[in-house]
């Protein structure tokens, strides 16, 4: 079959977008800018993020068979787990779409990487690895705002705790480098996360199936970094919730997630089953609706806030208000008492509120 690579780099300084270098193992992959950026990307445009663990694209021919499967979908950007090819590297395909990975922690095993739709390549500003299971891009949305897109392969049940808690490092060293207004983190967590409790409010109440050890680290997490986990605020059937389907062709999990800071920002979330390139996992998929005069307008919402009253004379405040509150004494009936009592607040804190004013002004 012929190959679907055309070694073109998108951006200067070498055959992938970093001028990259680093590697492998100590997630030094600098990530650099691009300076044919231009922003073809509209704000008002719906935008279609996916991840998939392929299980393998070590080969050309299974690069094509999924881009294949993807042509009959609608999708922007696709994060992958086990890319199984060895390297990093960022190349554009001969579909024109961009194709970045980084190889897992054993070779021909693991991995994580993207595939950018072409529409959006000139939108990319950058692409870097910060381990083996954790890589992530930001897209310019508009000269203001910019998409953090997180992809992540977690370790399997053979690997220790301390492993899951060291990617989870690399998650939080992604989250918080490059600020950007949105961020998505999305990938194959091997945990099961269930459905939620009930002083969970980073989970909405449509989760699938029971909580295990993995899941909790991950409950943990989402509330430390402040991740809604987005398959669970949108009502599905049940056998369009599960995501990994076990060996025995019996059992199904959710292990598979999209989680954002901002959960207003996503119109839905759905598990795609017309995927079909020999992986046991199912396709996930969010839309965004990136609306940024609505997202402006709750920034500057959640920032104004009013100035706390200083009272000039604390003590005569107190005091007006006792010899007031006396006259209330003899009133019997609940609604005079409790008009008369809010008439009194106000009338004397509007006093102290007019006396701090003057001073100010003055």
């Amino acid at each position: 079959m012929e190959s679907s690579i055309y070694t073109r780099p998108p951006v200067s300084g070498g055959p992938a977008i970093p001028g990259y270098g680093s590697g492998h193992g100590n997630g030094g992959a600098g990530g650099a800018k691009n300076p044919r950026r231009r922003n073809s990307y509209h704000p008002q445009r719906l935008l279609a993020l996916a991840t998939y663990n392929a299980q393998t694209l070590r080969t050309d021919e299974k690069l094509v068979e999924l881009e294949e499967e993807l042509s009959r979908l609608r999708w922007d950007i696709v994060g992958l787990c086990e890319v199984r090819r060895e390297g990093e590297d960022t190349m554009i395909l001969k579909s024109g779409n961009l194709l970045y990975f980084r190889e897992g922690d054993q070779l021909s095993q693991g991995g994580v990487g993207f595939i950018v739709h072409k529409s959006l390549i000139n939108n990319v500003v950058q692409i870097e690895s910060v381990s083996s299971r954790v890589a992530y891009l930001i897209l310019r949305i508009t000269n203001r705002y910019s998409l953090k897109v997180i992809q992540v392969y977690a370790p399997t049940s053979k690997y220790s705790d301390e492993d899951v808690e060291t990617m989870y490092e690399d998650i939080t060293r992604a989250i918080h480098t490059s600020r950007t207004h949105f961020t998505v983190v999305m990938g194959d967590f091997n945990a099961k996360l269930g459905k939620r409790s009930d002083n969970e409010l980073k989970m909405g109440q449509f989760g699938y199936g029971e909580r295990n050890a993995r899941g909790q680290l991950l409950a943990g997490f989402m509330e430390k970094e402040g991740l809604f986990m987005m398959n669970s605020f949108f009502r599905k059937p049940k056998q369009r919730k599960w995501t990994w389907l076990h060996p025995n062709g019996v059992t199904k999990n959710e292990i598979d997630f999209i989680l954002s800071t901002n959960r207003h920002i996503f119109n839905d979330v759905s598990v795609i089953n017309a995927v079909k390139s020999g992986s046991d996992h199912r396709m996930v998929r969010g839309t965004l609706n990136l609306r940024i005069k609505l997202e402006r307008y709750r920034l500057m919402k959640s920032t104004l806030r009013p100035a706390p009253i200083q009272l000039q004379n604390p003590e005569r405040f107190q005091l007006e208000l006792r010899n007031r509150f006396e006259c209330l004494v003899d009133r019997e009936n609940v609604d005079d008492y409790n008009d008369r009592f809010v008439e009194i607040v106000q009338t004397a804190g509007s006093k102290a509120f007019k006396a701090h004013r003057s001073k100010r002004t003055h």
